[in-house]
């Protein structure tokens, strides 16, 4: 096996972030949720992103977030932190304050503003970056169409770069990054939460699932799966995992992060359900989670 399957392998969780009903960082219920994917033996959690709200956060808030997780974490996680901005300055100032603030892993996505760019300027992104982070890098890829795969093929060689998250249900991108993490310390993770099975039989090291904090415990045991090849027990978990996460996120995903955070205050994890985004939460939703979350209880809390 090889080292990086030792070390970034497994099932991560993308977290989500408890705000007070002011939007201010909820840290009773932030160490509550570390805790909580301790529990579920999550090889990491991945906070700030979409799913944390991140790129809506005050900078400020970032790092009270990163700090507060890192010392509730102890070392028992590999903490990971969105530093995506649209330019490398920017970039490598956040990564920075990561890792003043306690984190082991900088993850960039594409920048959010890029459409104007040049391909030469994209590529000019990514290097800069990687070539000077304070931290090892994780590639996020969310499937931005400006992001040409020449890019992706040199950035993910670099040495700097120990992870890639990959959302983008691209094929092609999929066969690169399993090229290149045939021949060099790459870990490469599944962000399709609700198509795992490909991705894990394809050979990925593991999974990034934004509903980690609830269905961790069986991604970690899909992940045990995919290295004995077992496709039934792979499709039997996914669809155990989508139940769960369909019945938090609405029908069609319409509900999604505050029927995340919704059942989280239920489970006695987070406090309220406020946020940035602003998801609608009917009660036909909250009696579906209420039912789930009654049914879930062996697979919930471990």
């Amino acid at each position: 096996m090889q080292k990086k399957a030792l070390d970034l392998a497994g099932a991560w969780s993308a977290s989500p972030t408890p705000f007070t009903d002011s939007l201010k960082i909820d840290v009773p219920s932030l160490r509550r949720a570390v805790k909580h994917h301790i529990r579920l033996k999550q090889k990491g959690i991945f906070i700030g992103g979409t799913c944390g709200e991140g790129p809506w956060l005050p900078r400020a808030d970032m790092r009270k977030l990163t700090e507060v997780a890192a010392v509730a974490n102890n070392g028992r996680m590999k903490i990971a932190v969105q530093v995506t901005d649209n330019s490398y300055t920017k970039v490598l100032e956040h990564i920075k304050d990561a890792k003043a603030d306690g984190a082991d892993i900088a993850i960039m996505a594409e920048p959010w503003f890029a459409g104007p760019m040049r391909p030469e300027c994209i590529e000019e992104q990514y290097m800069k970056i990687v070539e000077n982070s304070a931290l090892p890098v994780g590639i996020y890829s969310r499937g931005a169409a400006f992001v040409p795969l020449t890019v992706y093929a040199k950035v993910l060689r670099h040495n700097n770069v120990c992870l890639f998250k990959d959302s983008s249900l691209n094929d092609e991108i999929m066969k690169l990054a399993l090229s290149i993490a045939a021949k060099r310390e790459l870990c490469i993770l599944t962000g399709y939460e609700l198509g795992m099975v490909k991705y894990l039989m394809a050979g990925y090291d593991g999974v990034l699932a934004g509903g980690g904090i609830l269905i961790g415990s069986l991604t970690v045991k899909m992940v045990e799966a995919a290295k004995s090849r077992d496709l039934a027990e792979l499709e039997r978990l996914q669809a155990h995992c989508d139940r769960i996460n369909y019945a938090a996120y609405g029908e069609k995903v319409k509900n999604w992060l505050t029927g995340l955070k919704y059942a989280l205050v239920k489970m006695g994890i987070f406090s309220t359900t406020a946020g940035y985004l602003k998801y609608p939460l009917p009660k036909s939703v909250q009696n579906g989670i209420d039912k789930m979350i009654a049914k879930e209880q062996e697979s919930l809390f471990p």
